[in-house]
């Protein structure tokens, strides 16, 4: 799963983007679920509110939303197969969070691009009746040595995968394609626990976590 990231779209990776140069927002370095973040919807920057809440589930008791979608999901559940065809998207992320126990602490992990490229999410939207916009980061099995930390990651994409995503050809098509992102560039450390309080939004939370012997 992919349940915080960070990003910061002052990228040059973005500027193929139309309103590269107008879009506003502010560098966040823990983005939660129902947070606003940066979205990429035909081609233009635009701010969603990240995790779908769609009406059924509203209905349900403590209802989350579905920040992630299952790959394998999008063309079994009707939540999400007319937003695979129709409302397909790109989440921008600079990195992202997972965490793992260890010794019975949750240790938080940092995965991100050797290169400090900015990465793509594949994505889904939704537009609301009140005139937000929500989305979902679509993820995938984890591979490599990321599965050491956690069995998901999010679906990255690279350019040829970018076009296809937007492109005409069939939900059904797109699906055979999307898994060919190589994740060799990917890298991924310790980071300080700081990061489990959403309240926590600064650098520091990127920053290799060096433990101190005793």
């Amino acid at each position: 799963m992919c349940g915080r990231y960070y990003v910061d779209v002052k990228n040059d990776y973005l500027s193929f983007i139309n309103n590269f140069d107008e879009y506003k927002y502010d560098e966040n370095f823990n983005v939660t679920p129902q947070s606003l973040a940066p979205c990429i919807i035909d081609n233009n920057l635009v701010t969603a509110k990240w995790g779908y809440f769609p009406d059924w589930l509203k209905k349900q008791s403590n209802p989350r939303p579905l920040f992630n979608t299952r790959y394998e999901s999008l063309l079994e559940k009707k939540t999400f197969t007319s937003a695979f065809k129709n409302s397909r998207c790109f989440i921008p992320i600079s990195g992202w969070y997972e965490w793992k126990e260890e010794d019975g602490i949750k240790q938080p992990y940092y995965f991100t691009s050797k290169s400090n490229q900015l990465l793509l999410a594949a994505g889904l939207y939704w537009n609301r009746s009140n005139g937000d916009i929500e989305s979902s980061i679509i993820t995938r099995e984890a591979v490599g040595d990321l599965r050491i930390v956690h069995n998901r990651s999010p679906l990255l994409v690279d350019e040829k995968i970018r076009e296809l995503w937007v492109s005409d050809i069939s939900s059904e098509d797109i699906y055979l394609e999307i898994l060919d992102y190589s994740y060799s560039d990917i890298e991924f450390y310790k980071v300080d626990r700081a990061v489990s309080n959403p309240r926590n939004n600064n650098e520091s939370l990127i920053k290799k976590y060096e433990e101190v012997p005793f």
